[in-house]
């Protein structure tokens, strides 16, 4: 099932995210991505990965509203894990696309792409 949030998130995660491109629609799919990929590294233990532990600034100022229709077990998991952290499950979105576009930056998503082009679904090398 799918329900539909309202979530916030300052310029600099929607652009990290979305890029220039403003759509709602657009960056709405980005941030769903974005929560996905993040979701799915969980145990990865990666650097950055973790939500920080400094105080983060809560500026409302330039903050985009954004409408996510996600599936209700990737909202409660990346609740679960905002919990887990001790952070709110909104402070977990805006990490989640921040998070997501250094994956991209850096190269590692593009490379897991890549990487699971050899495999089957059940795991196995498709070529030896």
């Amino acid at each position: 099932m799918k329900h539909s949030v309202n979530v916030r998130l300052n310029e600099f995660a929607c652009e990290a995210v979305a890029g220039n491109d403003r759509d709602p629609d657009h960056v709405a799919e980005a941030v769903v991505r974005a929560i996905r990929c993040y979701i799915g590294d969980r145990g990865a233990s990666g650097s950055g990965w973790s939500y920080p532990s400094f105080p983060q600034a809560e500026d409302g100022s330039g903050a985009v509203e954004v409408r996510l229709d996600i599936d209700d077990d990737l909202w409660r998991a990346l609740g679960e894990e905002a919990e887990k952290q001790g952070a709110s499950t909104q402070q977990m979105v805006g990490h989640a696309a921040l998070w997501f576009a250094a994956e991209v930056d850096a190269g590692r998503i593009a490379q897991r792409v890549v990487d699971g082009l050899g495999e089957t679904r059940d795991g196995e090398s498709k070529a030896r």
